[in-house]
Parts: structure tokens; sequence; C-alpha cells
């Protein structure tokens, strides 16, 4: 009987070894071809967005440390770089940005010193890419903006999270029409506050979780877009983390790397991992390993149907310049 028990612990060990990423078999093989490489010598911490067969990379930090405040965009079918110029925004990190019809709206993030509120940035734009027009919209509503999430639909703006002085739970919507920031009601149960959380839309939803409160956080949740009404999901086996990155295909959601920290005396763990989850079964997969191994504060987007993934910056902060797409 006390065999029969260890050996069902070892099984059960083996098993959480490989949703961890060390066995040197994923569960389900997903290949990542590599892309053409960004030309400026990449971007940690930026934020994209896809439009019309295009990804569109805003700000972030290059590969001597400078804070941006650029804007690059990257055509799928011909595989190739353009630099659109320097935008009116500060230069910053943890911005975030999204497509609506035909203008990208972007803004938020931080640039400065911790704790000092003028460095949580709270400028909100629209740019047209047909036009090349800039437009300074409403500002969001608080200094909790680095790090939002956001999804878009009916003529509606989703912000989920973001953090400033303290970690927020709110979600605020931003109606395009009025040009107006309104904060939503919460119904039912909620994630716990966390900063450095990742998250996607598919097909109507938000799946959204992980990030780091206290401890790192293997939550994941979803709420129907337009909706704060949150349900618990199945959580991301292994280890949490934060920093991590997610695009959604047409049918699963994927999670790139990010950092699990383990405190002071250890800088923490970077991953090299990648996952997705299946919203019909309510299950997460173990990939494979990236090809451009360990990397946190990546980027991730979706063109028809492919999902692409990369840039960010290794366990060194060594700023990786490729990206991978995933069909």
């Amino acid at each position: 009987m006390v065999k029969s028990y260890r050996l069902n612990i070892i099984g059960l060990l083996v098993c959480v070894a490989a949703f961890c990423g060390c066995a040197n078999t994923p569960e389900v093989q997903v290949s990542a071809r590599e892309c053409a490489s960004m030309p400026d010598g990449g971007r940690a911490a930026a934020c994209a967005t896809a439009l019309n067969g295009k990804a569109y990379v805003f700000a972030g930090r290059d590969s001597v440390g400078r804070n941006r405040n650029d804007l690059w965009s990257y055509d799928a079918a011909g595989d190739t770089w353009t630099h659109l110029g320097i935008t009116p925004l500060k230069k910053r990190v943890n911005a975030c940005m999204i497509a609506y019809d035909d203008a990208l709206y972007m803004g938020l993030g931080f640039n400065g010193k911790v704790y000092v509120d003028s460095c949580y940035l709270r400028d909100w734009w629209r740019y047209t890419p047909a036009s090349g027009k800039w437009e300074r919209l409403a500002d969001y509503p608080n200094r909790n903006s680095v790090g939002a999430i956001l999804a878009a639909k009916d003529g509606q703006i989703y912000a989920y999270y973001g953090c400033g002085h303290f970690m927020q739970q709110e979600v605020y919507r931003y109606e395009i029409a009025e040009n107006r920031w309104d904060a939503m009601p919460a119904t039912g149960e909620r994630n716990p506050s966390a900063f450095g959380c990742a998250g996607a839309q598919l097909n109507g939803f938000m799946y959204f979780g992980t990030g780091f409160d206290a401890r790192n956080l293997t939550m994941w949740h979803s709420a129907s877009i337009g909706e704060n009404h949150w349900q618990r999901l199945a959580s991301l086996p292994g280890k949490g983390r934060e920093f991590a990155v997610c695009a959604a295909s047409n049918e699963y959601v994927y999670l790139f790397g990010g950092r699990y920290f383990g405190g002071d005396m250890t800088g923490g763990e970077v991953f090299e991992s990648y996952m997705r989850y299946s919203p019909d079964n309510n299950q997460w997969e173990w990939c494979g390993t990236m090809p451009c191994g360990r990397a946190e504060n990546q980027i991730a987007f979706t063109i028809n149907g492919n999902v692409y993934f990369g840039l960010g910056e290794d366990e060194n902060k060594h700023v990786i310049d490729k990206i991978y797409c995933i069909e």
C-alpha cells in the first residue's frame, strides 16, 4: 500500500514537472517560425496591436536602456518592418494599445521614478494610419495606468487593471463616440489586485490572469466583454508568473514567457515556455519552449488568425529583436 502510494506521488510530480516546462517533450507540439527581426535592435516593455494585416509596436525600452516614444509597423505578408517616426506622446514603458475600426488607441504607461505621480502617465491618443493623424483624447481617470490590458467591442474600449501607487481591481470603459472614461461596477467574484497580468480577447470574452500581488499568481478568469463579472477558470499549471503576454488564435489563448519572482535574494526565474488555453474544455497545454529562450516584457498580437510573439528581454535584461509566428 505504501509502495503504491509513493509511486502515485512520483507520477504526479512528473506530470507537474512537464507542465512547468521541465520535461523535454511538450504535451502538444506547436511550432513557431522565425520572422524578420526588428531593425532597431528590439524593444522591451513595448506594446503592440494589429490592424489590416499589419502590427504596430509603440514605445518600450531599447537595447541601450533608453525609453522610446516611436512607432513601428510590421507587415505580415511581406515580413518587413517600417519605422513610422516619433510620436507626439512622451517616452514610456508598459503602455497599452489596441486597434478599433480604422484607428489605433494608445497611451498610459510609465516614465520616471516610482511613486512620483507625474511619472504614471494618463494621456490617451488616437492614431489613424491611413491619414497619419494624431488626436489627444480624454485622459485616463487615475494614475494606476501601468500595464493595463485592453479589449474592444461595440464602440467601447475596456482597460483591465493597471497599477501605480497601488494595484487596482477596477475595469474602466472608454466610450469612443463620447470621448469619456467610466468605471464599471463589479458584480460577483473579482480577480485579486495584481500587476504584471496578461490577457487576450477571444469570441466576445476577455481571458485574463497571472501577475503578482504579494506572490506570483496562477489565477485565470474570463468575463464577457462589456461586463465586469468574472468566472474562475482552470489555473495556470506550475508556477505563477508576472510580465507574461497573451494573444489569441481562432481557438486558443496563448501565453508566453514571464517571470517568477522568488524574492530579493534570487532575482527570480524567467520562463522560456509557452502554453495555450482552450476555452472549449477549460484546459491548459504546454506547447514547448520559445525559440528566443527565456523572456519577459514581450509583445504578442494576432494577424489573420496567426499568433505572433517576441521582442522583450532575457533574464540578464538583454533586449531581444526577434519575433515568431504560430500558424
